[in-house]
């Protein structure tokens, strides 16, 4: 993944709703630390949140970031509270 040092919110400069397999896939690799785990499901949320919802894909790749939201909440407790409490497009659609 691309990095600069000059980059702010590098999790949202570098999201891409093409890519959410590709960071789910990395999210579930057993070498991903907790760190990690927290800085893809941010990159993994706001993908998701850029993605059309008419997107023959966008379903499973929501229901894919709910199990593990549910799955790891104690590691996600924060980035839940402020992706729910938005008005995000899937703000409410994590409310699920």
């Amino acid at each position: 993944m691309e990095f600069d040092e000059n980059m702010q919110d590098w999790e949202w400069e570098i999201s891409d709703s093409n890519r959410i397999a590709e960071f789910i896939t990395e999210y579930d690799n057993r070498n991903s630390s907790q760190a990690e785990k927290e800085t893809l499901m941010e990159i993994i949320l706001d993908s998701l949140n850029d993605m059309e919802k008419t997107n023959n894909e966008f379903e499973k790749h929501l229901n894919s970031v709910l199990l593990r939201l549910k799955k790891n909440s104690e590691i996600h407790k924060g980035t839940i509270k402020y992706w729910k409490n938005g008005k995000f497009d899937i703000s409410e659609l994590l409310k699920k």
